[in-house]
């Protein structure tokens, strides 16, 4: 069951505010809505020379910024009879980073917004934070989305790996009330044949989901073989692990994943 939902908005983020208003109203759950405030970033060589009121500024314009944000999105939580909790966050990014993980650990899922394309790496940053330090599923919602999430249809990715497996585990109160499920496994002839998405239905199906499994023929690497299908097909949102490699006990986005959240044009659940 979802009761508990995190929204982590970003200080221009357009669309997270009403897909999660909407969100919480369709599930009776409780919101609360942490921005943060990052402090601005300077070579430790300009710092001293650096006027403090300048730092104070950029500081403070930060935190205006993530507070007309925070309220924003309580005026749409309470349109939508939803009494939420807000606050912002702030200082250096892995001061942030670290605070936001410690309160999603808090709630049953995380909404955000899908991190630009471009000029803000520093919301990818959070978004990969958040995947693999919260222990929470995230549910994203593409900076184009104008609607509600659906409950249609759905696609689930299944690779056979526990990532996998937890995401999907995640997505049940989800997928219990979407009217069909598909899902796919992406066939690649350089790979054996391993993962079966048919049996993966039909354990979906002892959950009381209706669900039914194919395999999909890759089409150049895993994102653009999902979308494209999403398209096809018209699903709803996604359901896929979120996949990272190591590096020096922290992680980075793998490309299956990273992928995915530059190009998404509908609602994904992820989990590490």
């Amino acid at each position: 069951m979802i009761k508990d939902i995190l929204v982590v908005p970003t200080a221009r983020a357009q669309a997270v505010g009403p897909f999660a208003a909407a969100f919480a109203q369709s599930f009776g759950a409780a919101m609360r809505v942490a921005c943060p405030a990052f402090d601005m970033i300077t070579p430790t060589y300009v710092v001293p020379e650096m006027p403090v009121e300048i730092l104070d500024n950029a500081r403070e314009s930060a935190r205006g910024e993530a507070r007309a944000q925070v309220e924003a999105i309580a005026g749409l939580a309470r349109e939508a009879g939803i009494d939420p909790r807000t606050e912002v966050i702030s200082g250096t990014f892995d001061a942030c980073s670290h605070e936001l993980q410690r309160r999603a650990r808090y709630c049953d899922l995380v909404v955000l917004e899908q991190p630009p394309a471009e000029g803000r790496e520093g919301e990818t940053l959070l978004a990969e934070a958040l995947l693999f330090g919260s222990g929470r599923p995230l549910l994203f919602a593409p900076y184009i989305q104008k609607t509600p999430l659906g409950f249609d249809h759905a696609l689930v990715a299944w690779d056979e790996s526990p990532t996998a497996a937890r995401a999907i585990g995640a997505a049940l109160p989800l997928l219990a009330r979407t009217r069909t499920v598909e899902v796919v496994s992406v066939e690649d002839p350089r790979r054996p044949r391993s993962a079966d998405p048919e049996a993966f239905a039909r354990h979906l199906e002892a959950h009381g989901v209706r669900a039914r499994g194919r395999r999909i023929a890759d089409v150049g690497d895993v994102p653009d073989t999902l979308l494209s299908h999403v398209a096809d097909v018209g699903s709803d949102f996604v359901v896929m692990g979120g996949y990272g490699h190591s590096r020096m006990r922290e992680f980075i986005l793998g490309g299956a994943t990273r992928g995915m959240l530059q190009a998404m044009t509908v609602p994904v659940v992820m989990m590490h």
